[in-house]
């Protein structure tokens, strides 16, 4: 065993010698940022080893310069641990919680909740009429005995409460179950619930009133689950690859999920034993690493799903701390690729309530794509990869403070604003959007993304023209200089590619699917923008690079945690979760794949416009 601690965050303890720097940090609890879950092809954990590791891999020759490698720069899923070591984590390879999407975008519903709360009067028991206790409930709730259940732990509260306050009781009902009963005066009177969505990169938990609709509490978190790859491939993977990675993964997001419903229940001061039902979204992935499901097919073709139909199970079996005999639910899935989140967007945006066509697009390492052709309800998903949340970007950053977030160009100079307004660490996603539209409108990349060389930039602005170093896939604009002296933040030719790939992802299937529904692009009368891009990117910078189509930026607006909001909807109402599976039912999956023109118009989409 060997001595590992960690720089500046803190951490240590004993390893076994032989593990690499991400391993032993998974072990003591320090979280490092590996988009491409460890398997040394991103080049993005890079640490400072200042003693104790092997020499450097072939795959850190390959992704570090000499002079990070002789500054003892190392690539922690790679570089391995001999002898006790001391590990410097730099901000830019730290995962620490940013600005995590946590407000809902439902409207008014009319409440119908699966858990309710009766209190009853009972008439008592006498020689003439000797029914059991649990009889005379049923009968007051006027539900036969042979459709009414009871928690065990309930039924053995029942006959003292009973007794104790002159047959006066109040039970709280699952469904057609008695999960609890209480006294008439009881001091934790509320039913609570919990909406929770489980994204990819980030998990949201709100604490509702179920019997008035209240949202109490919110409370957010990264999926650690990304410490095996930011993408679902890689998480798929390594559920494949490793004995016990489907447990393994399970247990990161429900531990995770236990530990939001705690905090969000400490912040309302209530008790996590008054949760008694939880209603859950996420893509088909997270859906079934959240069951235990086997995720192995959604990853090769045809990518089937286990199930796709919604699901009811214990809270017991799922794993979650809420009352015992508390329920979980989850929204049906779609297709492979295609999840319950996708459902939660469709039930609160009431897309097919419009009598116009709507496109729905929400964007993160998988995008998914709705279209409401007024007749049709069309979606499909699309792999456009970390790139819009800062993966596979040199200087791309997590959503956090001090993060590039905008980026203008104006009278020839380019400006900047980070979160928080701190010093810059490198360029968060909606900075990503803002730069490739600057560096379109300021001349510096032309509509095929090639960054003009040295010849081309003399015909700039010399403010702009400064900006411009290096050759071909080195070539680079230079946003901001760090203040701490570390050198610059930049945007490569490499990294434009990068945004070329995801928003040719994107904008083919938005073609594709107004293709397959008979309409034209310029047809869409309205473009919602679901989570946190859809707060946060600029609407012209999307329109700009061509992501969405050209349409007046008054008919472009965001809808906020869609997904959300339509666990949120599902939580308070039995009907929405009608709805819900109706949506699921009509909606038409288009396989992108499987279209003979995907390539071509995929091709054709990677181009910028010339203007807007």
């Amino acid at each position: 065993m060997i001595t590992v601690s960690f720089k500046p965050e803190g951490g240590a303890g004993e390893v076994e010698a032989g593990s690499t720097i991400l391993e032993a940090a998974h072990q003591l609890g320090v979280t490092i940022t590996a988009p491409c879950g460890g398997k040394g092809r991103c080049g993005r954990c890079r640490v400072i080893c200042e003693r104790g590791c092997a020499e450097p891999t072939g795959a850190e020759h390959d992704l570090l310069t000499g002079e990070e490698l002789r500054n003892g720069v190392r690539l922690a899923c790679e570089a391995v641990l001999l002898a006790d070591a001391q590990v410097i984590v730099p901000s830019n390879s730290r995962t620490v919680n940013g600005q995590i999407l946590s407000e809902d975008a439902g409207d008014e519903l009319t409440l119908a909740p699966n858990v309710v709360s009766r209190l009853i009067q009972l008439p008592e028991p006498t020689l003439a009429d000797q029914r059991s206790d649990f009889e005379r409930i049923a009968d007051t709730l006027e539900i036969p005995t042979a459709d009414l259940r009871i928690h065990r732990d309930a039924l053995a509260q029942v006959t003292p409460i009973l007794r104790q306050n002159d047959f006066c009781i109040s039970v709280v009902m699952l469904g057609n179950v008695i999960v609890d009963v209480r006294p008439p005066m009881s001091e934790h009177p509320c039913c609570l619930g919990a909406a929770v969505d489980i994204g990819t990169t980030t998990v949201v938990a709100y604490l509702v009133n179920v019997s008035t609709g209240e949202r109490i509490a919110t409370a957010s978190a990264l999926n650690q689950q990304a410490r095996y790859g930011h993408d679902l491939i890689s998480r798929i993977e390594h559920v494949q690859s490793s004995t016990g990675g489907l447990e393994e993964m399970r247990s990161i997001v429900v531990n995770l999920i236990n530990r939001l419903l705690a905090e969000a229940a400490e912040k309302a001061a209530v008790r996590r034993r008054d949760i008694y039902e939880v209603a859950v979204v996420g893509n088909t992935c997270m859906h079934h690493l959240f069951l235990g499901l086997d995720p192995r097919h959604l990853a090769q073709a045809p990518y089937v799903p286990v199930t796709r139909g919604p699901m009811d199970v214990s809270a017991a079996d799922a794993g979650l701390a809420i009352n015992p005999a508390g329920g979980v639910y989850s929204l049906p899935v779609i297709a492979g690729f295609v999840g319950a989140d996708t459902v939660g967007v469709l039930l609160s945006s009431r897309i097919t309530e419009r009598d116009h066509p709507t496109l729905i697009v929400d964007i993160g390492t998988n995008g998914e794509v709705m279209l409401w052709s007024g007749e049709r309800l069309l979606v499909t998903s699309c792999a456009a990869g970390p790139a819009f949340e800062g993966g596979q970007i040199r200087h791309g950053v997590r959503a956090a403070e001090g993060a590039i977030e905008r980026v203008w160009l104006r009278n020839g100079s380019i400006g900047f604003a980070t979160i928080g307004g701190a010093h810059p660490n490198g360029i968060c996603g909606s900075g990503i959007f803002d730069i490739v539209a600057t560096l379109l409108d300021g001349g510096v990349a032309d509509i095929t993304g090639r960054i003009a060389d040295k010849e081309a930039s003399e015909d700039l602005p010399v403010q702009i023209a400064t900006r411009l170093r290096g050759e071909g896939s080195e070539r680079e604009f230079v946003v901001a200089e760090r203040d701490d002296g570390s050198g610059e933040i930049t945007f490569t030719q490499q990294d434009l590619r990068e945004v070329q790939l995801a928003k040719g992802a994107v904008r083919a299937a938005v073609e594709l699917l107004c293709t397959e529904a008979g309409i034209e692009c310029e047809e869409i009368e309205e473009v919602l923008l679901a989570g946190a891009f859809g707060n946060y990117i600029d609407r012209r910078s999307a329109r700009r690079i061509g992501l969405l189509p050209d349409i007046p930026l008054g008919r472009i607006r965001g809808i906020g945690n869609a997904a959300g909001a339509g666990a949120l909807a599902a939580l308070v109402s039995v009907d929405e979760r009608r709805y819900a599976a109706e949506l699921a039912s009509r909606a038409e999956h288009v396989e992108l794949m499987a279209n003979p023109g995907f390539q071509l118009v995929y091709a054709d989409s990677m181009i910028f416009p010339s203007s807007i």
